[in-house]
C-alpha cells in the first residue's frame, strides 16, 4: 500500500472483508481492527521521515480458519523500530491533563497473544498474533 493517509481505509477494508465470511467472534474481530488500524497508523505516520514517500508498506494475513490465532504480519522498508521495545505509555494524572494519542502500541499489546520483529534485509517486519477463542 502507498505510504498515504488515503490508502489506509482501502487496506482496512480489504483485511475486514477478507475475515468477514470465517465465523469470528465480536470480540476476535474487534482485537484484530483494533491492531490492524493501530499498526498500520503508527506505521504511516512515523516510519519514514518527513517528507520521504515510500509504496513498500504491506499486511500479509494468516487464512482465518487457522486453528488458534490470526496472524498479521506488517513489512515497510521506513525506519528500524521495535514495536516491542516502545515504553508504557505514561498515564494522566487527571482527564483534564489527557492528551490524545500515545496509547495504540499499548492497546496492541493487550489484545495481542503475541507479537514478533525483526529487521530483514532493511525491511521491519512486525508480527502480531491475536487469538481466536
Amino acid at each position: 500500500m502507498p505510504n498515504e493517509l488515503g490508502a489506509f481505509e482501502d487496506t482496512r477494508s480489504r483485511v475486514l472483508a477478507f475475515v468477514a465470511g470465517h465465523r469470528l467472534s465480536p470480540r476476535v474481530l474487534y482485537h484484530l481492527e483494533l491492531v490492524l488500524e493501530e499498526t498500520l497508523m503508527n506505521r504511516l505516520m512515523h516510519a519514514f521521515p518527513q517528507g520521504s514517500r515510500s509504496t513498500d508498506l504491506s499486511v500479509q494475513v494468516s487464512p482465518a480458519d487457522a486453528p488458534s490465532d490470526i496472524v498479521l504480519c506488517f513489512e515497510d522498508d521506513g525506519v528500524p523500530f521495535d514495536p516491542r521495545q516502545a515504553p508504557e505509555p505514561t498515564w494522566p494524572i487527571s482527564i483534564e491533563s489527557a492528551t490524545p494519542g500515545g496509547l495504540g502500541l499499548h492497546l496492541t499489546r493487550k489484545v495481542a497473544s503475541s507479537s514478533d520483529y525483526a529487521r530483514v534485509d532493511g525491511r521491519n517486519r512486525y508480527t502480531v498474533r491475536v487469538a481466536r477463542g
